[in-house]
């Protein structure tokens, strides 16, 4: 009888994502060692923690230091950030969400412009009560989720 190791033998694997992420730049070790620093910091988020606000600063930390890219097209991941950073990510009251309280929701601009203030308070002290918990990521609520959702572009 076949084993899974068998049939899987003359595969070839696929490339773990740093070895994707490396073929798009062309300073891939220059990139690995400040994503790592980016990481550990504190700024976007907590120590450890990878978000999109630490992808945005790994970028523009990249690109000042030199590095490019080998390929005009993005990938799927570069795409989102795009989108993401042209959505306008912030929180409620355009503070940083990191706060004695707990971490405070990110949404795009216009996801807050649709919400009311009690909307707003709602899903704010449910990402609260999530990220005391230790939790990064936490639902919305079903208001600030449809908001979300209106404010894709």
């Amino acid at each position: 009888m076949a084993t899974k190791t068998d049939k899987t033998a003359d595969k070839p694997k696929s490339d773990t994502p740093k070895k994707k992420a490396a073929k798009n730049y062309d300073k891939p070790e220059l990139r690995e060692k400040l994503k790592e620093e980016i990481t550990a910091g504190d700024k976007g988020g907590k120590p450890g923690q990878w978000s999109a606000r630490k992808a945005q600063l790994l970028t523009h930390e990249y690109e000042k230091a030199g590095g490019g890219y080998l390929d005009d097209k993005r990938t799927e991941s570069q795409q989102h950030l795009s989108t993401w950073t042209k959505e306008e990510w912030q929180t409620s009251d355009g503070k940083p969400a990191d706060r004695e309280g707990g971490t405070t929701r990110y949404l795009p601009k216009e996801a807050w412009d649709e919400l009311s203030p009690a909307e707003k308070k709602a899903t704010n002290a449910k990402k609260q009560a999530g990220s005391k918990e230790g939790k990064q990521f936490v639902d919305n609520t079903a208001k600030a989720k449809s908001a979300r959702k209106k404010a894709e572009k």
